[in-house]
């Protein structure tokens, strides 16, 4: 794939990749690079990485990111070799400070390999994908950068890959409030007495932790509870309007196309799989999030 086509599919231009074994010992830099370096360290080792006036000592699996232009140094580890796959690329969605990208760009340049297992994986099948050249292989190397890079910015906080982020005991308790009454009116002011705190105080954290003003989560809620009866052909879009705290089908109808991109209508349309009408609620702690969601990614597929 061209420079020109890579820009057009919006995607890295990968320049080179390698899986490398380097000899104890050995000092790399100080220097700067051109372009964005993404290097994977499998094996905790006493490898330095010094950036900035940084110091990261490398003794877990992990990942480091490296920007153009910032002098950095490689110390590798006194008495070990050391393996470490990298891959260097350009990106103009990264010089450009995409907002996917933000996290990535300003929250560090070492990201434990732990907390994000999947990408350990895409850079092995990265580097398989170098040196076999299959069909498009440089079109998936660009691709699979991609969505490591994507997977590494929204984590680069402190939770892990897959990990159910704890909320405080007042927003759990809020939540298990409107999920308890969604057939009901409820009002956003009652729900914050519950937390015994203020309501301007409420709102803001519930923000905070949950990412949505809680109108817009009770909403959510409302929603993924008439998307469960939907899905099941339990009712007519009227009954699950009320069914689910809403006072009129047309006000139900409108904020669902609003929100979802589609109308109700056409969500039950979706979900004429017989595999649908026979989901089991069960309880499941270990999940991050809720079972049995037909989940329509490009609502415009049909």
């Amino acid at each position: 794939m061209s420079e020109q086509e890579q820009e057009t599919f919006h995607l890295p231009l990968v320049h080179n990749a390698g899986d490398f074994v380097i000899q104890a010992g050995f000092v790399l830099g100080p220097r700067q690079i051109d372009d964005f370096e993404l290097v994977y360290f499998p094996d905790g080792t006493q490898t330095e990485y010094e950036i900035g006036g940084s110091l990261f000592v490398l003794n877990e699996p992990c990942f480091i990111f490296t920007r153009p232009g910032d002098w950095h140094t490689y110390r590798f580890a006194p008495e070990k070799n050391v393996r470490h796959l990298f891959v260097h690329f350009d990106y103009a969605s990264l010089r450009k400070a995409d907002e996917r990208f933000l996290a990535l760009l300003r929250e560090g340049h070492m990201f434990l390999a732990v907390r994000h297992m999947l990408v350990t994986g895409l850079m092995e099948k990265i580097l398989w994908i170098a040196n076999h050249q299959p069909a498009y292989w440089r079109r998936r190397i660009a691709v699979l950068i991609s969505a490591s890079l994507e997977e590494l910015s929204p984590f680069s906080s402190q939770f892990a890959e897959g990990e159910a982020i704890p909320l405080p005991i007042p927003v759990q308790h809020a939540i298990s409030y409107m999920e308890e009454h969604l057939t009901e009116p409820v009002k956003i002011e009652e729900i914050a007495a519950i937390s015994c705190w203020s309501h301007e105080y409420f709102t803001r954290m519930f923000v905070a932790t949950t990412g949505m003003p809680p109108k817009r989560m009770l909403l959510e809620l409302r929603f993924r509870r008439a998307e469960i009866l939907m899905m099941r052909g339990t009712g007519t879009v009227k009954q699950i309007a009320y069914s689910v705290g809403f006072g009129d089908e047309h006000h139900f109808s409108k904020m669902y196309k609003k929100v979802r991109g589609i109308t109700a209508s056409d969500y039950i349309k979706r979900c004429q799989d017989p595999l649908f009408r026979h989901t089991v609620s069960v309880l499941d702690p270990y999940t991050p999030y809720p079972l049995n969601r037909n989940i329509l990614v490009n609502s415009l597929v049909k």
